[in-house]
């Protein structure tokens, strides 16, 4: 009988596909699947998979792993929760290349931000390249040591990861590289050119696309036409189009609602339209705006008007899917802090406890009342967002009577507004921690997951489960960070019964392997990659916890990538025998 690198015997066997799950086993020789089998076979090391199933390993459809890979190459909270590749460099910002400019999208921790450039309310411009890497060599101890994108790969390739990764470039990144801190306006002609050359230089590098974040700082300048112009470069490789769609428009002062955001799903499909590159639709939301939270008849009218855009696109043939963030509250970071609601005047204070003290006069707050009520602070805007005290939750605070209400719940009870409960909380105490609750419910995300061409993105970062932000707004890395992908399982598949497991497995396998042009992955069959994840499809689930958020989830057991197993009955092993994918262009021409 012949042996086996690795073998995972008696599990049931959800192949990614959508075909129908069977009891088996899986040989593995190196880093692919030699078998899959209903007969015993012989390993050198055996995994005995009784009572659990055994899928490819997950992939996460939008990410943005590649910011912080460098920082913690073992990924511990993909593998963690059974991704074995990530999809980076979305909404348009990538760690490269990084030549003069350093644009502030791409830098993650604001920490350094505001060392380099203290500001109030919103940062206005960029940084100089090597100044952010002196900080970075400092915080983290990481020389960032390239310049191009093929530097990039290239160096991110020698560090050695936990994860596959699948490299983006980033439409901001170029747009500001080029443009300088003058990007406020049209490109001219030649930078026009400039960009284009930097796109082709990434593709030729193994980029697998262009990614555009339209509400973010350089591209939210951009016009339909530029971006046009630059997808034509990727259509001559092979690539793909993901795109942050025009949702809100620049996060920033605003005096009026937002409406008719079906208008930058629009335009996604008009991009691909006009340049034949298909287009990935980064974590969808409802084309309409809908408050507050509506009833499940109205959530699923505004989906199916969503989804009619891309349902008669496709029906004209352009190649359009789209992803979803598995959560209510959104996917990046997250602060448990009351006080970061009003940042702007954190940052002023200095501290919580300043703020509580500051807040005690009047005319502070008859200040911060007028400027809130106006809109120009983003992060509490009443005329964006009327309903936005329903979505913050006292979880600990000193006055007892608080705690498990929202902030527009105590201010009924405290016979006050929004803004002065808000007010009246932090001034009895500063410290008061929250949890954070979502403007979309759980019945809109699974709405879209039935669509055939749904996709899960975590919308995240790869991280420890050690690193926070030190000074305000005191960030913590998203739940979804470390128990997205569990929490799809546990809430659309066991909860929601949206869909069968087989179902849920190829939404975050199969699918995403051939939008994204992964060959060989996303699948268990003989001569693909040793992608794998075994998991208890009864017990996988996230550990919800508002204080802390930075929780691997339960029910992963064993986690393989490329024929190496990384986690091992939950525990990461240290292995680092992800690759970095490179596109093997159909044309360079």
């Amino acid at each position: 009988m012949e042996e086996y690198d690795l073998v995972i015997k008696g599990g049931t066997i959800v192949d990614g596909t959508g075909s129908p799950a069977f009891k088996g086993s899986i040989g593995i020789k190196g880093d692919k699947i030699s078998s899959v089998s209903s007969e015993e076979l012989k390993g050198a090391e055996i995994i005995d998979a009784t009572n659990l199933v055994v899928a490819p390993g997950f992939i996460d459809a939008h990410s943005h792993a590649d910011k912080t890979l460098p920082i913690f190459p073992t990924a511990d909270n993909y593998v963690m929760q059974g991704i074995t590749t990530t999809v980076g460099g979305n909404c348009g910002n990538t760690i490269a290349p990084i030549l003069e400019w350093w644009p502030p999208n791409i830098v993650w921790d604001l920490d350094i931000i505001y060392e380099l450039s203290p500001y109030k309310y919103y940062f206005d411009g960029m940084f100089p390249a090597d100044e952010v890497k002196k900080k970075i060599k400092e915080r983290y101890n990481v020389e960032i040591g390239w310049g191009s994108f093929r530097e990039f790969l290239d160096w991110l390739e020698s560090r050695k990861i936990s994860v596959n990764h699948v490299p983006l470039i980033g439409h901001n990144t170029i747009r500001a590289e080029v443009m300088g801190p003058e990007w406020k306006r049209d490109p001219t002609d030649q930078e026009l050119e400039k960009m284009k050359e930097l796109i082709r230089e990434a593709m030729d590098a193994g980029a697998f696309g262009l990614s555009t974040g339209l509400d973010y700082q350089p591209g939210v300048f951009s016009k339909t036409e530029e971006i046009i112009e630059l997808v034509k470069v990727v259509k001559a490789f092979g690539g793909i189009y993901a795109t942050h769609w025009r949702r809100t428009g620049l996060r920033r002062e605003r005096a009026k609602p937002i409406t008719e955001k079906i208008k930058g799903i629009i335009e996604a499909v008009e991009i691909s339209r006009r340049t034949g590159v298909p287009v990935q639709i980064s974590h969808i939301t409802l084309g309409y705006t809908i408050m507050p939270l509506p009833p499940p008849n109205l959530i699923e009218a505004a989906v199916e008007a969503t989804l009619k855009v891309i349902d008669d696109a496709r029906k004209q043939g352009i190649k359009v899917c789209f992803d979803v963030i598995p959560n209510t509250t959104g996917g990046t970071m997250t602060s448990i802090y009351l006080a970061n609601a009003l940042l702007p005047w954190l940052n002023v204070a200095g501290s919580r406890q300043g703020l509580a003290k500051a807040l005690k006069m009047k005319d502070f707050r008859d200040e911060l009342r007028s400027i809130i009520t106006a809109g120009k602070w983003w992060g509490i805007n009443p005329i964006v967002n009327p309903y936005w005290a329903q979505t913050i939750k006292v979880v600990v605070c000193k006055v007892q009577n608080w705690v498990g209400k929202t902030i527009d719940e105590i201010a009924k009870l405290e016979s006050t507004d929004d803004l002065g409960a808000l007010f009246m909380v932090l001034m009895k105490d500063p410290d008061t921690k929250i949890k954070r609750l979502g403007l979309r419910s759980d019945h809109e995300i699974a709405t879209f997951l039935k669509h055939e061409c749904c996709m899960v993105g975590l919308d995240t970062y790869a991280f420890d489960d050690k690193w926070e932000m030190k000074g305000p707004p005191f960030y913590l890395p998203h739940p979804n960070t470390f128990g997205g992908m569990a929490r799809y399982f546990r809430r659309y598949f066991r909860e929601m019964k949206v869909f069968s497991l087989v179902e849920a497995v190829r939404r975050v396998t199969s699918l995403p392997a051939s939008v994204f042009g992964l060959n060989g992955r996303g699948v268990l069959k003989q001569g693909a990659y040793a992608d794998i994840v075994v998991f208890n499809p009864d017990t996988i689930s996230d550990i919800e916890d508002p204080l802390e958020p930075r929780r691997y989830p339960k029910g992963i057991h064993y986690v393989i990538v490329n024929g190496e197993i990384v986690v091992r009955e939950g525990r990461h092993t240290g292995k680092r025998p992800g690759k970095v994918f490179r596109l093997s262009s159909k044309s360079k021409n």
